[in-house]
Parts: C-alpha cells; sequence; structure tokens
C-alpha cells in the first residue's frame, strides 16, 4: 500500500500504523467524491480510514480527487503542495458544494497527499474533502444539490 499523509490547514502530523474504530477500513486511495468517512486523531502516514454514512456522524467529505503533476524529482514541499492543491480544489469546492470556499465559515477542506516514498514510486493522488474547521464532527453532506 502507498502512504498517504493529511495536509492543508491546522491538522496536526504524526505517525500512524491504522485507524481504530468500527468497520472495514480503506485506503485513502479508494476514497472517492461524496464519500464521507472519518479522520484520524493525528496521523502522518494513514493506513486505513473509516467510511461513514454522510448522513450521521463524520470528519471528512471528499469532493474532489486528482492527479497532480511533477516528475518523480523533488518530493514537494508544504508550500508546493499548496501551490499544487488550492488552484484545482478551491474551484472543485464551489462546484461541489455551490460555494466559495472564502464565503463559508461553518466549513473548510483539507487533503490526502501521497508520502514522500509514495511520491517516489510515482504516486501523484490528492484527495481533497470537507471538514469542519473548528473540528467538529460533521452531519449531512455538503454537496449542492442540482
Amino acid at each position: 500500500m502507498i502512504g498517504t499523509r493529511i495536509a492543508g490547514g491546522l491538522l496536526l502530523l504524526a505517525a500512524l500504523a491504522g485507524l481504530a474504530g468500527c468497520g472495514r477500513g480503506t485506503e485513502p486511495q479508494r476514497l472517492q467524491p461524496g464519500d464521507c468517512f472519518d479522520l484520524p486523531a493525528a496521523g502522518d502516514t494513514i493506513g486505513d480510514v473509516n467510511r461513514r454514512d454522510c448522513t450521521g456522524a463524520h470528519a471528512g467529505e471528499v469532493f474532489h480527487v486528482f492527479e497532480a503533476s511533477g516528475e518523480a524529482a523533488a518530493y514537494p514541499t508544504d508550500t508546493d503542495w499548496e501551490a499544487i492543491v488550492y488552484p484545482v480544489c478551491d474551484p472543485e469546492f464551489e462546484a461541489y458544494t455551490g460555494t466559495f470556499v472564502a464565503d463559508r465559515l461553518d466549513i473548510d477542506y483539507r487533503y490526502f497527499v501521497p508520502t514522500a516514498d509514495g511520491w517516489g514510486r510515482g504516486d501523484r493522488q490528492v484527495t481533497c474533502f470537507i471538514v469542519s474547521p473548528d473540528g467538529d464532527a460533521l452531519d449531512r453532506s455538503h454537496r449542492a444539490v442540482p
């Protein structure tokens, strides 16, 4: 399995081999837009996340998945990740929620990025997901109704 780390915003990073909790875990790379899940309390390398129903308590909701461009040269710094992610995920956030990121005080977003080892093996998947800015659980989907 290729490792994934949480990036963006104020989430703390620390080593994590797996997640405790009920249900079978899902590799972060398998999450798709519309999937809701629990986040680890803190984690640098994430093995699995637990999917949840979006109508119940959950910590994150995927709104976009994409492949970051870049050769296998240097692993992106946090600033590099921001330059890769924000131009893609900001407009996708708007498309998914129907509102601009800056107009929302009740939700924000974070993202999963590959680990440095994964990057070296060619993993470029980025997963952008909605979170509560204060860390409270979300209790519904934030997908705009068409």
